[in-house]
């Protein structure tokens, strides 16, 4: 024999799980589910604080909305990253980071900065020797949040894009270390990926 009070409580998960809100409205009684993310309590019954989906935790009876605003995809920590080098000191370099490991772009730059003891496994006597200003890199987020602090400490991490700073060429790779201006014969240092010139989406 079924129990009506269970019943009950699964019939009214299944009539605010969905459910769309907006700021004020009622979502439950607190007596159903407590106030979690995008609500609030009022005299014992929990509104929503957004616009949004109703979406009840039945395992800790809290209930939350969710925002009807598709939010900004942002880079996570241990992602894969490409970057547009901006500013280049002896022992930081500040980047913005544009696009996904896949190439799919964000939708607005995020700021990324690389300290020299991220920027190669071997000795680094200075960061002109990894990376110039307008090279494209290839790098791994360590950060949670923006600045995201950012690493090149793997062979396929590093310049994927170098552009040649007489003359403005795309430099060609020669090793792991060094490239070279086609134009111009200039040589120069960096810390090269081993999908250089292999990028994807750009």
């Amino acid at each position: 024999m079924s129990n009506p009070t269970i019943g009950g409580y699964l019939s009214r998960i299944e009539q605010i799980r969905g459910k769309k809100v907006v700021p004020g409205e009622e979502v439950c009684i607190v007596e159903e589910f407590t106030s979690g993310i995008g609500t609030y309590e009022e005299d014992g019954v929990v509104r929503a604080t957004l616009s949004g989906i109703v979406e009840p935790d039945t395992t800790l009876r809290v209930v939350h909305v969710r925002p009807k605003v598709k939010l900004p995809r942002m880079p996570s920590r241990g992602d894969i990253v490409y970057a547009v080098t901006h500013v280049v000191r002896d022992e930081i370099m500040i980047a913005k980071i544009v696009a996904d490991g896949q190439g799919k772009k964000y939708l607005n730059p995020f700021t990324g900065l690389l300290h020299i003891s991220q920027a190669s496994d071997r000795f680094v006597k200075d960061l002109y020797e990894v990376v110039r200003v307008g090279d494209l890199i290839k790098a791994k987020v360590l950060g949670y949040a923006p600045p995201y602090n950012l690493t090149l400490k793997e062979p396929r991490l590093g310049v994927v894009l170098g552009f040649c700073s007489i003359c403005g060429g795309l430099l060609k790779k020669l090793s792991t270390d060094t490239l070279k201006c086609p134009e111009c014969g200039n040589v120069e240092k960096r810390k090269v990926s081993l999908d250089y010139g292999n990028v994807k989406g750009f």
